[in-house]
């Protein structure tokens, strides 16, 4: 094939792949979809989201593949069953079933729960001091007297360092 041909194929291509621009890959109808799906590049986060170095090009490659189906017609449900089919059911954010949409509302449930349980717990406790054994009036009476003495003791004695006043 003579070179300008090959040259001509190759900007071709490269004006077709770059047909999908930055703004139509961020519409909020490719981003609805785009959140339900995991980024599997590491990043931990949805396929929406717009990590350093922005494009991700794993997010950007499901970007391109969200808006052709979705320019050929299909519905959300339609893609994602398309992603599930070809990658598993890893790809989804929140696995479809009751779980998957009654899960956080439970964990919120038990969250909540122990936290209330934990504060009642604590705040039932009467201080240890209140239920200690009794001083009989003697034995309180000895102590009395011998902190008086000690006192009587401590202002006969001269200050440390100093002379008696």
């Amino acid at each position: 094939m003579p070179k300008w041909k090959t040259s001509f194929l190759i900007a071709l291509l490269a004006v077709a792949g770059l047909a999908q621009t930055a703004t139509d890959l961020e519409t909020p109808a490719v981003n609805r979809v785009a959140e339900k799906m995991h980024c599997n590049c590491g990043c931990n986060l949805n396929m929406a989201c717009q990590m350093p170095p922005y494009p991700c090009p794993v997010c950007r490659a499901a970007k391109i593949k969200i808006l052709d189906m979705q320019k050929a017609g299909m519905n959300d449900d339609q893609i994602l069953s398309r992603f599930v089919a070809e990658q598993g059911k890893d790809v989804l954010v929140i696995p479809p079933g009751t779980a998957g949409v009654v899960g956080p509302y439970i964990a919120l449930a038990i969250g909540l729960g122990l936290v209330i349980w934990t504060i009642r717990r604590y705040m039932g406790r009467k201080p240890a001091a209140a239920g200690g054994p009794e001083i009989d009036n003697s034995t309180l009476a000895e102590i009395e007297n011998e902190l008086a003495r000690l006192d009587s003791n401590e202002d006969s004695k001269p200050p440390r360092g100093g002379k008696p006043a």
